[in-house]
């Protein structure tokens, strides 16, 4: 599957610049990550979206917003790994997560607090300006045969897309300040 990469405020005198990186294995969460790197350029920021394995270095970037999947109850593990590997840039500028997951489709408190809990490992390496969780997408075609059998057939989750795309834009406009007005420098 090829991974989308964007650039939005293609100005290099465009300031601050926004990456907006992400870990997907179907796909949903790179198209949840595009619509929030469009909503903060239109913002007034430069916004790189692209997917984590092609991130090289934090370099130019005043701030962060760092996306996964969740699969089997967890953050993908290039995102855990990535927030290791750039702990220290991350905590000196603002950074922000968010998670896919289908665990989101119903608006309950316990689903919630299970969802937010999902971000904590991310949380004890570097303390998010915020973090959203969003409802995915479920696409039995972009699955393995045996992860369709388990989800469709013993978990029971339908094949729908459930993503609000105005909750991920009001996320998205009320992060923008948070990225653009803040300077965690020590």
């Amino acid at each position: 599957m090829e991974l989308p990469e964007n650039r939005y405020g293609e100005d290099k005198s465009v300031s601050p610049r926004i990456l907006v990186a992400y870990a997907t294995r179907a796909g949903s969460t790179a198209e949840v990550a595009d619509a929030i790197g469009k909503k903060l350029a239109q913002k007034g920021a430069g916004v790189d979206v692209k997917p984590l394995k092609n991130v090289q270095t934090l370099n130019g970037y005043q701030a962060v917003v760092l996306g996964s999947a969740i699969r089997r109850g967890a953050i993908l593990p290039e995102l855990t790994a990535f927030v290791k590997t750039y702990k220290d840039e991350l905590g000196k500028i603002p950074t922000a997560y968010f998670i896919v997951c289908m665990i989101a489709r119903e608006d309950t408190e316990k689903n919630r607090k299970t969802a937010d809990s999902y971000i904590d490992p991310l949380r004890a390496e570097v303390v998010p300006v915020d973090a959203g969780i969003f409802a995915g997408k479920l696409d039995y075609s972009k699955l393995s045969f045996i992860e369709t059998i388990i989800i469709k057939y013993i978990i029971g989750t339908p094949e729908d897309d459930l993503r609000d795309w105005q909750k991920i834009n009001d996320w998205a406009e009320n992060l923008s300040p948070k990225l653009l007005n803040i300077n965690k420098e020590k």
